[in-house]
C-alpha cells in the first residue's frame, strides 16, 4: 500500500525562558510600532512552505496546522500581550498541559494522517510524544526503531538537571550542554517539578513502554556524561552518571558528539543490531546548533556539520533499504521561528537551517523525489 508523507505544523512554544518571552515581546513591540508586517510567517510551518524548495514537491501532502492558541506559539497576536509571562508559561508547564497537548495531537495523527506518513514541523520536542505515541499503538512498541538527532538527551528528570546545576554553579570551571541556565536560583525561580516536557518526555516515553530501550537511539547528544563527569565525587553528578548507565544497560543507543568518522561507525554498527520493520525519525535541530542552523531554541552547544547529518541519513537511508523498513512517521522540531533563514550582520553569516532540512529530507527519500 503506497502511503503518502502528510506535513503538518505544530508551533506549541511555552518555553518559560526570560529569552524566549522576550524575543515574543520584541516581535510584539515591532508589530504594533509598524516595523513587520503582520503577515510574516509565523511559525515554521509557515516559514518552511513558504521558503523550502523541497517542501514545494507534490510528494509532501501539506494539510495544516495542529490546533494551539496563539499566546502558546512562537507569535502571539496582540491581545495575548496580558498572558505572555514567565508565571504563566509556567503554570501551564506544570499543571501538566504539554503531556495535554501531546495526547491531543496523538488524536489527531489517528484521525487526520492514518493511514499516511506524519511529518511534523515544530518547536516543542515534546510533542514527538503524541506522534510516537499513536505510530506505537499503531504497530507495537517491540518493531519500531526511533532514532533521535539531538544534541540533548530529552530523558532527564527536572530534579537530576537543577542538582546539575548546582554543581556547576559550584564549579564553573564544569560545564554540561544541558544546563542552559548556570545560577540555581535562576533554576528556582523557574519553579522546576519533575514533568513531561521538551527535556524529559523521553523518560515517560521508555517508563510507560510506549517505546522500548533497545529500540531507542540517540545520535549527537552532547550530555552524555564523559570521563571528567564520572571522576566527580558529588552525590548529584553520580546520581546523573548512574541513571545513564542504567538507561544503557536497559538498551538505550548513545552516539555521543565525537569525531564525525566515529559517530558515523557507531550508528552502522548500532543499525546492524536492530531488527524491526517500522521506523521513525527526530531531528531536533540543535543536533546542527551553530554550524550550519542558528534558528534553533537551544543554542548552549555547539554541534554537528550538515555533512555529518546528511551522511548519518545516508547510513540510515541504506539500513532501511536493505532491511525494507518502512517509515512511519517523523519530525523536525526546535526550530527558532524567530531566526529561520535571517542574516546576522555583526558575523555576516545567514541561518541554513531551511537548506539543512531540505537536504536531510532529499537525503531520506531519494528514492520517491527522482
Amino acid at each position: 500500500m503506497k502511503r503518502n508523507v502528510k506535513v503538518f505544523g505544530a508551533a506549541l512554544d511555552a518555553s518559560d525562558l526570560g529569552l524566549a518571552i522576550q524575543m515574543k515581546l520584541a516581535y510584539l513591540n515591532r508589530l504594533v510600532n509598524g516595523l513587520i508586517e503582520e503577515s510574516d510567517f509565523l511559525d515554521p510551518y509557515d516559514g518552511l512552505l513558504n521558503l523550502s524548495k523541497l517542501l514545494k514537491r507534490d510528494f509532501f501532502k501539506k494539510i495544516g496546522k495542529f490546533p494551539i492558541e496563539s499566546w502558546l506559539t512562537p507569535k502571539p497576536r496582540l491581545m495575548d500581550i496580558p498572558l505572555i509571562n514567565q508565571l504563566n508559561y509556567q503554570n501551564f508547564t506544570n499543571e501538566g498541559n504539554l503531556k495535554n497537548c501531546s495526547e491531543r495531537l496523538k488524536e489527531f495523527v489517528q484521525k487526520e494522517i492514518f493511514p499516511d506518513i506524519p511529518l511534523m514541523l515544530g518547536v516543542d520536542h515534546s510533542l514527538t510524544g503524541g506522534v510516537l505515541t499513536a505510530i506505537s499503538q499503531e504497530v507495537g512498541n517491540d518493531d519500531l526503531l526511533v532514532i533521535i538527532f539531538d544534541a540533548h538527551f530529552d530523558g532527564l528528570p527536572a530534579s537530576m538537571t537543577l542538582k546539575i546545576a548546582e554543581y556547576v554553579n559550584d564549579h564553573p570551571q564544569v560545564a554540561n550542554p544541558l544546563i542552559l541556565v548556570n545560577n540555581p536560583l535562576q533554576f528556582e525561580k523557574l519553579n522546576l517539578k519533575d514533568n513531561y516536557t521538551c527535556a524529559s518526555f523521553l523518560h515517560y516515553l521508555l517508563k510507560q513502554e510506549t517505546i522500548l530501550p533497545e529500540n531507542l537511539i540517540i545520535f549527537g547528544c552532547q550530555d552524555y556524561p564523559n570521563e571528567e563527569y564520572r571522576s566527580i565525587d558529588n552525590s548529584g553528578i553520580i546520581e546523573f552518571v548512574a541513571f545513564f548507565d542504567e538507561l544503557e544497560c536497559s538498551g538505550v543507543n548513545f552516539i555521543p558528539i565525537n569525531e564525525p568518522l566515529e559517530m558515523l561507525r557507531s550508528l552502522n554498527q548500532t543499525l546492524k543490531g536492530v531488527n524491526t520493520n517500522n521506523l521513525y525519525l527526530s531531528f531536533d535541530v540543535d543536533v546542527c546548533a551553530l554550524k550550519e542552523v542558528i534558528a534553533t531554541r537551544f543554542r548552549n552547544v555547539i554541534g554537528v556539520d550538515k555533512s555529518t547529518l546528511i551522511n548519518a541519513t545516508h547510513i540510515i537511508n541504506k539500513y532501511k533499504k536493505s532491511k525494507n523498513v518502512e517509515i512511519k512517521g517523523l519530525d523536525i522540531m526546535e526550530i527558532d521561528t524567530h531566526l529561520l533563514n535571517k542574516f546576522f550582520p555583526k558575523s555576516n553569516r545567514i541561518d541554513q537551517t531551511i537548506e539543512v532540512i531540505d537536504d536531510y529530507l532529499e537525503a531520506l527519500f531519494s528514492e520517491n523525489l527522482s
